[in-house]
């Protein structure tokens, strides 16, 4: 490693303009980004920079001192063994990302190499420089970052289930035509509920736009998304777009769309079309959330979608656009009857219009009933697990449960 430290504490090291490309890529990073400018520069500061060139190999274990490795230009792949050199998965990582590495706890059972597959430059940071940098927040980076290698080991299973399962996975799509409906709620715990049938084997994709929160409601840390797949190249895309996808304990894996605002430009038919084909190939179920989006990405899910899910709210309002919006996927979309779905969600205890009214303007009967659940799906958020996960009992719980069973039988999925 030594040989490999280029100018670490040199005066370029520390020019201004090196430092600021370091608090970028720390505020860019799903780890450090909530840090205040005080914390980011003390890390900025205390980062090593070391030189990879092509063809030479970088092996870390948690033995090892360094803790947080930033690829800052060139390109690498990561490659994640056990003790016996059994290879358990494969990155390609580019200027940016943040290379995960296995945790103190790890022990001796894995090790980390890092390939230069053209010349390369890395930012560290050691266990020393985090604390001294960080001071009393280092103890909530020291979690996120424990839960990035939790979440690795979680790939390593899903890569294994993955590899027996090659049949080709229908799509379901979660629609709303009204913001705060519920429909990421009812996505997300009917991903985890159809998850325990089959796990690892499961994928819920987040492209509710300009902001997705199933990462967030699943307690997941997101590291890329399609947005970001996008930009590498094109040989290398279904490789990183698998390396995008966050696991949870639930077993089912979770893919955002994006990650910021900004990069929903990058969401067009043509790449949500490229993604589709891929995943479904080494997944048993797609979950789409959608959100209230009908723009190019959504209406090419929708096209594909076997099944398309729409929750509608006890609302005049809601009522109205639900309305339009039944309409357009029968008239102009020619999305036939039966892979629709109609889900009412009460989101509030005494609404305004009950089931057998809804059913009369919609012209459509319910196909799940979700009870309002007063602040359960919120509080198991804030605790950080799914409400399907910390009360089975709970309204949403049983009406995710009774949602996967419908979507079960409406595929005719196997066991």
């Amino acid at each position: 490693m030594d040989r490999l430290t280029a100018n670490a504490g040199s005066e370029a090291d520390q020019a201004p303009s090196a430092l600021q490309l370091r608090v970028r890529m720390l505020e860019m990073s799903p780890v450090f980004g909530e840090l205040a400018d005080g914390p980011l520069r003390a890390l900025a500061r205390r980062m090593r920079v070391v030189g990879l060139p092509a063809g030479d190999k970088l092996k870390i274990g948690a033995d090892r001192g360094d803790s947080v490795v930033f690829l800052a230009s060139g390109l690498v792949e990561q490659t994640l063994t056990d003790a016996s050199g059994k290879i358990l998965l494969t990155r390609r990582r580019l200027p940016g990302d943040l290379v995960i590495l296995p945790v103190q706890r790890a022990g001796d059972k894995y090790v980390t190499s890092i390939d230069g597959l053209a010349d390369a430059v890395l930012l560290t940071l050691d266990r020393d420089s985090l604390i001294q940098g960080l001071g009393p927040d280092v103890e909530k980076v020291a979690v996120a970052l424990d839960q990035l290698w939790t979440q690795e080991l979680a790939a390593v299973e899903a890569a294994e289930a993955q590899t027996a399962s090659r049949t080709a996975a229908p799509i379901v799509a979660f629609f709303s035509a009204k913001g705060g409906s519920g429909a990421t709620t009812l996505a997300v715990n009917t991903a985890a509920a159809l998850a325990r049938s089959y796990p690892r084997q499961v994928l819920l994709i987040d492209l509710s736009a300009p902001f997705g929160h199933a990462a967030l409601f699943s307690d997941l840390i997101a590291t890329g998304s399609i947005a970001s797949a996008a930009k590498a190249a094109s040989m290398d895309f279904e490789r990183v777009l698998r390396q995008h996808i966050v696991y949870h304990r639930s077993g089912m894996g979770v893919l955002p769309g994006t990650l910021r605002p900004e990069e929903g430009d990058l969401m067009t038919g043509e790449i949500t079309g490229r993604v589709l084909d891929i995943v479904v190939s080494w997944q048993r179920v797609i979950v789409v959330d959608l959100g209230t989006s009908l723009a190019e990405a959504a209406l090419a899910v929708i096209e594909r979608a076997e099944c398309l899910i729409v929750v509608v709210p006890p609302e005049i309002a809601a009522m109205t656009d639900a309305r339009r919006s039944l309409a357009v996927f029968r008239d102009i979309m020619n999305v036939p009857d039966n892979r629709i779905e109609v889900v009412l969600n009460q989101r509030v205890p005494h609404p305004p219009l009950d089931r057998a009214a809804i059913e009369s303007i919609l012209g459509r009967k319910m196909s799940v009933t979700v009870g309002f659940d007063d602040s359960r799906p919120e509080d198991a958020t804030l605790a950080g697990g799914l409400v399907l996960q910390r009360d089975t009992s709970s309204l949403v719980s049983r009406g995710a449960i009774d949602l996967a069973r419908v979507i079960v039988a409406s595929l005719k999925l196997g066991v």
